[in-house]
C-alpha cells in the first residue's frame, strides 16, 4: 500500500511539472502578445504570424500540460451534491461506477486522440503563417499524453476508493503518508 502512495507522489510531482509548463507557456504568450501591440503601436509593424504561432503553438501547450492537476485539483463540477443525500455505502457505490464511467470516456478520447496524432503525424500536418509552414502535427501528441495523466489520476482515486472507506472523487495526500489522506 505504502508503494501506491509513493507512486502517487512521483505522479503528483509530474503534475506540477506540467502546471510549471504551462505557465512558462503562458508567459511566453503574455509577451509575445505584448512585444506584438507594443511594436504595431510604435512601429506600425508586428511579429509576422504571430496569432497563428499564438493560436496554434502556444494555447495548446499553456491548456494541456497542466490539465491533470487542474482535473485533480477538484474544480470540475462533480456530482457532490448528489452524492450528499445518500448514505455511505450508496456514495462508494456510486462514486466507483463514475470513475469507472469516467475512466472509459477518457480511454476513447485517448484512443481516438492518438489515432488523430498518429494521421497527423502520417499526413505531416502543418499551418501557414507568415508565408510558412509550420508543423502543427507534434502538438497533436500532447493531448492524448494529457488525457492518459487524467487517467491515471482516476486509477488512483479508483483505489483510494477501494481502500479507504470515505468515497471521494478526488485524491489529496499530505506530505506525512497515507494516513494522513483526506
Amino acid at each position: 500500500m505504502d508503494s501506491v502512495w509513493k507512486a502517487y507522489k512521483i505522479f503528483d510531482y509530474l503534475k506540477k511539472i506540467g502546471v510549471i509548463i504551462s505557465g512558462l507557456f503562458i508567459l511566453v504568450m503574455m509577451l509575445m502578445i505584448v512585444y506584438d501591440v507594443v511594436m504595431r503601436n510604435l512601429f506600425n509593424s508586428s511579429i509576422r504570424g504571430g496569432f497563428e504561432i499564438i493560436q496554434n503553438y502556444l494555447m495548446p501547450l499553456v491548456v494541456f500540460p497542466g490539465l491533470a492537476f487542474m482535473y485533480a485539483s477538484g474544480v470540475l463540477p462533480k456530482m457532490d451534491m448528489l452524492l450528499e443525500k445518500v448514505n455511505i455505502k450508496a456514495q462508494r457505490i456510486f462514486v466507483i461506477v463514475m470513475i469507472l464511467i469516467e475512466l472509459f470516456i477518457l480511454v476513447l478520447i485517448v484512443q481516438f486522440s492518438m489515432e488523430y496524432a498518429m494521421n497527423g503525424l502520417e499526413r505531416k500536418t502543418a499551418f501557414p503563417a507568415a508565408g510558412t509552414l509550420y508543423p502543427l502535427y507534434p502538438l497533436f501528441f500532447i493531448i492524448p499524453i494529457a488525457f492518459v495523466m487524467i487517467i491515471i489520476e482516476n486509477i488512483f482515486v479508483l483505489i483510494r476508493n477501494l481502500m479507504i472507506n470515505e468515497p471521494t472523487l478526488v485524491m489529496k495526500i499530505q506530505d506525512n503518508g497515507p494516513e494522513e489522506l483526506l
